[in-house]
């Protein structure tokens, strides 16, 4: 008797698929289509509107992107990935940079940032905290370091709110606030990047209805290979809700030079 034919995969349903194209766009190129979800008319809006509550609920929509810059980002290339060295710095596609480092074959060395935008819908929010969580710690990876880049160009994002972070003097599984953070004199270091960067970001913030507010959140380490992630908390006038901060459901790793 024959082998019977096993029947091909099935294809991903509509929302995997937004889902999917929605990770591959830059920050600049989702704001500009939040921009278009809001200004447009018609059956559209209901559409795409339908589709961004799916993807993140329906009352704030909470946008995360990690930056794997290779214009930016110093990369720790651990033992047996060492082919990637030359790569790395003749890669301008995010994308590609993003696999390698989520299957551990580039890791973010020094700092780490993610650009993190907030959209409200119908009605006002209230962003109320901000907290940071040191998830694992242990010693630096191994490997030899590569970049950034330095490809310029261009002019840089209007992000002038920032939260630097030494995650070093952090306890580990505890979620420390972002008011520690801005009084600690373990911190003073951090507060003093994040002032020349931009500004430090304050809180609490009313966000009005249909609008967005972006800042930049920095991990850094001198110490440590360091898994974290943030939380952020805000009140929609009847209920308060937590939403976590991370790479796309994985943590945030950052590693000292060996």
């Amino acid at each position: 008797m024959g082998t019977p034919d096993i029947p091909p995969p099935p294809r991903p349903g509509p929302l995997a698929r937004v889902r999917h194209w929605h990770r591959t766009l830059g920050t600049g190129n989702r704001l500009a289509l939040y921009a278009l979800v809001l200004t447009a008319g018609g059956l559209v809006v209901p559409l795409v509107a339908a589709g961004w509550t799916a993807l993140t609920g329906p009352g704030v929509g909470v946008l995360v992107d990690q930056s794997d810059s290779a214009c930016e980002s110093v990369w720790t290339v651990p033992p047996g990935n060492e082919e990637l060295a030359a790569e790395v710095g003749a890669n301008t596609d995010a994308r590609q940079l993003t696999r390698w480092a989520r299957d551990g074959r580039l890791v973010h060395r020094d700092d780490l940032r993610a650009a993190v935008s907030l959209r409200s819908r119908d009605s006002p929010i209230e962003i109320r905290d901000l907290s940071i969580t040191v998830l694992s710690r242990t010693d630096p990876a191994a490997g030899g370091a590569v970049g950034p880049g330095g490809c310029g160009g261009g002019e840089p994002d209007d992000e002038p709110d920032f939260v630097v972070v030494d995650l070093d003097t952090l306890p580990v599984g505890a979620e420390v606030p972002v008011s520690y953070l801005q009084t600690s004199d373990q911190q003073a270091e951090a507060r003093a990047l994040a002032d020349e960067l931009g500004e430090q970001i304050t809180l609490p913030r009313t966000l009005p209805a249909q609008d967005f507010y972006s800042f930049t959140l920095v991990g850094r380490t001198a110490a440590y290979d360091t898994e974290w992630q943030a939380t952020i908390t805000w009140w929609d006038g009847e209920e308060v809700h937590t939403d976590v901060l991370d790479d796309d459901g994985r943590p945030f790793r950052v590693t000292a030079p060996n």
